[in-house]
């Protein structure tokens, strides 16, 4: 397979259980949609990632690259266009994705952005412990009452439904 950016020969990198094709020139990268997860995952975990400060409790504005890739790159696999995404919707990071064969182009720098976006964050963690003490301390009683009045009133309806027919 050749690089859809230099045209390089791309190399096969096999790390533990993930697989992926590698361009030795731009360093991007090549990975199978089953595969793409799992790489992510193990960048996040095992590489040298220093997480955004930023917390992120609410959808982020999408920003357009600076750089949109105008011309559309052909998969390395299958040679078809490949269409630009942006990953989990808001993350503001833009990869590839062939329709055809469900691979996945990262440019060199966007696992880590990946990883950034997906890694273990404590004062995410530590926010969202707390609002669920909480919401487990004050809200569960009407929460409670509220699911209660909702099954008694479905509960009618369906008598009602049911002895009319």
């Amino acid at each position: 397979m050749d690089c859809p950016i230099c045209n390089s020969s791309l190399r096969r990198e096999k790390h533990q259980y993930v697989e992926f094709d590698i361009c030795p020139q731009c360093r991007g990268i090549w990975v199978s949609g089953e595969q793409f997860r799992a790489l992510a995952v193990k960048v996040a975990t095992d590489g040298d990632v220093k997480p955004d400060e930023k917390l992120t409790f609410e959808p982020r504005k999408i920003i357009v690259p600076l750089q949109s890739k105008t011309m559309a790159r052909n998969c390395p696999k299958c040679r078809n266009g490949m269409r630009e995404f942006n990953y989990a919707y808001d993350s503001n990071v833009f990869l590839e994705r062939c329709e055809q064969c469900k691979g996945i182009w990262l440019d060199s720098h966007e696992i880590i952005d990946i990883a950034k976006h997906i890694q273990y964050n404590p004062e995410v963690v530590a926010f969202g412990k707390s609002f669920l003490d909480m919401k487990n301390n004050r809200y569960v009683e009407e929460e409670l009452d509220r699911c209660s009045k909702f099954l008694e009133i479905a509960v009618v309806i369906l008598r009602v439904l049911i002895f009319r027919c």
